[in-house]
């Protein structure tokens, strides 16, 4: 049992994060990134353990949309020092891709 569980539960709070996937985790990564402290993630299972876990994880780099192509720049900047800086090893692995044709 991890030391998180051994804590009381808070009975309130500000913000409520009900799973722990790459939504929920991320959410609450940036709520925290902003300085929000009363937030709470609710999990039934392990974290990333649903669909997060089952998914190829992958990060594409290319989109026909400039919006698209920052926030996956943002994303991948972010993964590559994110173990690192929350002290969890997070098996980031940069791979490529090859798009031959798309229409």
């Amino acid at each position: 049992m991890s030391d998180n569980a051994n804590q009381a539960f808070p009975g309130q709070a500000r913000v409520v994060i009900i799973g722990g996937g790459a939504v929920g985790t991320s959410s609450l990564y940036h709520l925290a990134k902003a300085g929000w402290t009363d937030c709470v993630l609710v999990e039934k299972n392990e974290l990333t353990a649903g669909s997060t876990w089952h998914a190829a994880g992958n990060v594409p780099t290319f989109s026909a949309s400039w919006s698209i192509m920052n926030m996956q720049r943002y994303s991948t900047e972010l993964y590559r020092g994110l173990g690192e800086e929350v002290g969890y090893p997070m098996n980031y692995h940069v791979t490529g891709s090859v798009r031959l044709a798309h229409s």
